[in-house]
């Protein structure tokens, strides 16, 4: 990482929203879930209220944002070696 550019861990002063972005890096597959949900209703043969697809649209777009923010997050705490809750608990796993 460039040491030019601006460094999102100081940029985010909440310990919470971190461990957030931390978790959708580790699970980038959550981000889909708004549009999952449509498409289980419609399998359903539920109806689709007419202002679920676009707001589905947009909290997907919110959060691949964070998930890309995440693991931008999570590049740059491997650098210094800060480590992530996550990869601990894998590694954990992994040893048992």
């Amino acid at each position: 990482m460039s040491g030019n550019g601006m460094r999102l861990f100081l940029f985010i002063g909440s310990s919470r929203v971190r461990a957030v972005l931390l978790w959708l890096a580790h699970w980038p597959a959550f981000a889909f879930t708004p549009l999952c949900a449509l498409g289980l209703r419609s399998v359903l043969g539920w109806p689709i209220p007419g202002w679920a697809p676009p707001t589905a649209g947009w909290i997907t777009a919110v959060l691949i944002a964070a998930t890309l923010a995440g693991g931008r997050l999570h590049k740059e705490l491997d650098v210094p070696g800060i480590p992530c809750r996550w990869c601990d608990f894998e590694l954990e796993e992994d040893q048992a």
